[in-house]
């Protein structure tokens, strides 16, 4: 069975995902803040099951007598720590439906505990909805009964971090672990070091890889101490740096370049001449894109634009960004560091949406040159 998880982005949602990967061998992961993102998100699991080669054989052939579904794949969407709206879930049922009758076997599985979502609840039996857990210790509970974990040795400790995520998501200060919870909590909340709009793989595996850290600290006295003295080494480590010798600024700007590098056939715009690199809403780009440019030489401009349109232009002295942000933002600056602002711009949580916009702005001012 192949699995695409939906979850929130805080503790609670990020501990299902890590809940359900001791579960399920094929996940497909995805995170969503409350808002126009969930359903972005509902669209893009949907477009790609029905995309799978197995769904587009099932398609083609449906469950006629005559034709039989010759795929036996099986997939199952979870979403978790997520309230929809009656409209999200209306949608999200109706596409289900579609998908099924042309012969594509996928099942939903929501398990959530805002008492928001009850309208939902009592509307689709999919929707399991309990306020007296939080997701993660539901997702468990859940998943426990139904599936066997892919490694036995670990179910205790897995058991114990959903229940110290209880503790700490429903605020029982007498429950297991409560002032170690509140120190993950501030942990998973701060750790943005990875853009999640544009690492959002790595964004993830970097904040399992805290929650996995916090297994040699949960059930030792003063744990919740220990671990918040650790904790920046810890980042540090999972970051892929080396606590001694290097500073945190260093090892993120690192990650962030060397991962930004892997992305150049994708993020690469043109500006007259000139080659440019665009980023979504990194913000703070000072350090990060005078070493960007510096390790790729190719490139003659960095510029970053935000959720709300404020563009950042940085350069290296091979254009002059302050007569870019003049010309197409309204901005300006200095030759290497300038600002502006995108008229009109139109957020989204789709990195080609952002790009399609930029470099109609870029094309449009040469064509009118």
């Amino acid at each position: 069975m192949r699995v695409f998880h939906l979850s929130h982005t805080d503790l609670d949602g990020y501990g299902c995902q890590f809940i359900a990967k001791e579960f399920f061998e094929h996940i497909h992961f995805y995170n969503a803040n409350y808002g126009k993102e969930v359903l972005v998100r509902l669209n893009t699991i949907l477009d790609h099951i029905t995309h799978t080669p197995e769904s587009l054989l099932a398609s083609k052939f449906g469950k006629t007598p005559k034709h039989k579904n010759t795929s036996s794949e099986k997939f199952l969407i979870l979403i978790t720590d997520l309230n929809l709206t009656l409209n999200e879930a209306h949608h999200l049922h109706q596409r289900i439906e579609e998908l099924k009758i042309s012969g594509i076997d996928v099942d939903i599985l929501l398990l959530d505990h805002h008492i928001s979502g009850q309208e939902c609840m009592q509307k689709y039996e999919w929707y399991n909805l309990d306020s007296s857990r939080c997701a993660s210790k539901i997702t468990f509970d859940t998943l426990s009964l139904q599936y066997p974990m892919r490694d036995s040795t670990r179910k205790l400790w897995i058991e114990n971090l959903s229940q110290m995520i209880n503790s700490v998501d429903i605020w029982l200060e007498d429950g297991y672990q409560f002032a170690f919870g509140k120190v993950a909590m501030g942990v998973i909340s701060t750790s943005n070091e990875l853009n999640r709009f544009m690492f959002d793989e790595e964004h993830r595996d970097y904040k399992f890889k805290l929650i996995e850290s916090m297994k040699e600290f949960l059930d030792t006295p003063h744990g919740e101490v220990h671990f918040d003295n650790a904790v920046y080494s810890i980042k540090k480590t999972a970051l892929g740096g080396n606590p001694q010798t290097q500073t945190m600024d260093s090892i993120t700007s690192n990650i962030q370049v060397h991962l930004l590098s892997s992305k150049k056939q994708l993020c690469t715009i043109f500006y007259k001449d000139k080659r440019g690199f665009l980023s979504y809403s990194m913000g703070g780009i000072s350090v990060l894109a005078n070493l960007f440019l510096r390790q790729n030489p190719e490139y003659d401009f960095y510029l970053d634009v935000n959720t709300k349109g404020n563009v950042s232009l940085r350069a290296n002295g091979n254009c002059d960004v302050s007569l870019m942000s003049k010309e197409l933002f309204n901005g300006g600056g200095h030759k290497n560091a300038s600002g502006g602002k995108i008229d009109g711009f139109k957020e989204s949580f789709a990195y080609a949406d952002i790009k399609s916009q930029v470099q109609y702005i870029l094309d449009k001012n040469k064509e009118e040159r």
